[in-house]
């Protein structure tokens, strides 16, 4: 890539709370591989981002994977709910928008002098964390330039209520409304803020979506995994509101009594599952469906390349992405509008996978792609035939049969030429 360095090469601002080393989400995937991708389209990252003690989870083999032709300032933050809690109170005002708040202005006073040292020709701000957008704003504004405000999550747009939500509004407007471009990682979050701000132009909205890096995946075991058993993954972290385990718990639990799986060749791991998977409501559904023996797992995230060795002897898939009970007022409108990332890897492994979601940005995909099934969590016989139909096809060996062509739409090479269009037409 070393020869792309050319006087032509056009330079980035990136605005990231999420980068190598954090591992505690994959979205810190789809800043890195931008960053890293960008550079065969002409583009140099110059990224702005805090030091690595604020992630709750590193991998240090990410940091290999940033290349040395992008530049990486991190800048003073601390957690505000550690320095301000007391007795594991704090007042609540301290983390809005957001608990690393405190990187704002060292981050502009660094964006500033990187504009000014390094012919900086566009601006790209990342969310989650709000503050990132916050910095973008204030350094667009500064200094007239390019910006593109990227939204890997819904903020305003995914509902709620209350003080603070109106608040999420009013900052949501003035990011949308001042950034040049605004990036949607579903065609169903894009179109929720072009009915949202219908007084701008239509063009001001486009879809990046979440994808996955072909490099990754080499060296992986063969798509059918694990032969010996069933094996049903699922890999993040988990809980009794927006990721709830319990309908797929309680389904394979009744298969198992119904004489329709067998037992001893059932498993069923979760991956990275947070403090969830020691809590009483989660113990307590596992040995009331008699899964005390086929449940394991970890509570700390693994490695990316680990987690992806897990999704190998995976026979099935889980994607938890929908709420249930009191949860579904607070969080459906945010889970309906999200794909989350973990999905373009499972159609690059050609797995089948099963999504708790009855309606939404994951429907439109898999109604597209194909790969998998949907089924509402409060549907607990679709869930059981959809297991069903996946213990079949593991038995006889079948893939999810997605098309080649279909996935590579997803590659993040392809994913960071889309941005370099658009940053192209920005610039021009």
């Amino acid at each position: 890539m070393g020869d792309i360095l050319q006087d032509y090469c056009r330079n980035l601002l990136v605005i990231a709370f999420h980068y190598p080393p954090d591992n505690s989400s994959t979205g810190v995937l789809r800043t890195l591989k931008f960053s890293r991708f960008l550079l065969d389209h002409g583009w140099r990252s110059h990224v702005i981002t805090v030091p690595p003690e604020r992630y709750e989870n590193t991998d240090e083999k990410l940091l290999k994977e940033v290349p040395d032709e992008v530049a990486v300032h991190r800048v003073p933050c601390v957690n505000a709910k550690e320095k301000w809690s007391i007795a594991g109170r704090y007042p609540s005002w301290v983390e809005y928008p957001d608990r690393f708040r405190s990187w704002y202005h060292p981050a502009i006073r660094k964006g500033r002098e990187v504009i000014a040292s390094d012919k900086i020709d566009a601006i790209f701000s990342t969310y989650p964390i709000p503050t990132a957008h916050r910095i973008g704003l204030a350094l667009k504004q500064q200094s007239g330039l390019p910006w593109v405000a990227d939204f890997r999550d819904p903020w305003a747009g995914g509902g709620g209520k209350g003080f603070y939500h109106q608040l999420d509004k009013m900052l949501e407007n003035r990011v949308v409304r001042h950034a040049d471009v605004t990036i949607a990682n579903t065609n169903l979050a894009r179109k929720d803020f072009i009915a949202r701000y219908p007084s701008l132009p239509e063009n001001r909205f486009v879809t990046i979506t979440n994808g996955y890096d072909e490099d990754d995946f080499s060296g992986l075991q063969s798509a059918n995994g694990n032969t010996e058993k069933f094996v049903i993954v699922y890999p993040g972290t988990i809980d009794a509101e927006n990721r709830d385990p319990r309908p797929v718990l309680n389904a394979v639990g009744a298969l198992i009594r119904q004489g329709r799986l067998k037992k001893s060749k059932v498993a069923l791991r979760f991956i990275g599952a947070g403090h969830g998977f020691n809590h009483d409501w989660f113990r307590s559904v596992v040995r009331e469906a008699g899964l005390d023996e086929n449940v394991s797992g970890t509570v700390e995230r693994i490695p990316y390349a680990e987690s992806l060795a897990e999704l190998g002897q995976a026979g099935l898939l889980l994607v938890l992405n929908e709420p249930m009970g009191a949860a579904v007022e607070s969080h459906f409108g945010f889970s309906r509008l999200m794909v989350p990332a973990k999905v373009y890897e499972y159609l690059r492994m050609n797995k089948h996978f099963l999504a708790l979601c009855s309606e939404g940005a994951i429907n439109e995909l898999l109604d597209e792609v194909g790969g998998g099934w949907c089924c509402s969590p409060a549907e607990s016989g679709h869930i059981e035939e959809a297991i069903m139909q996946a213990y079949e096809k593991f038995l006889n060996g079948d893939v999810s049969g997605v098309s080649s062509a279909i996935v590579q739409r997803f590659e993040r090479r392809s994913l960071a030429g889309q941005l370099a269009a658009t940053l192209d037409d920005l610039v021009v």
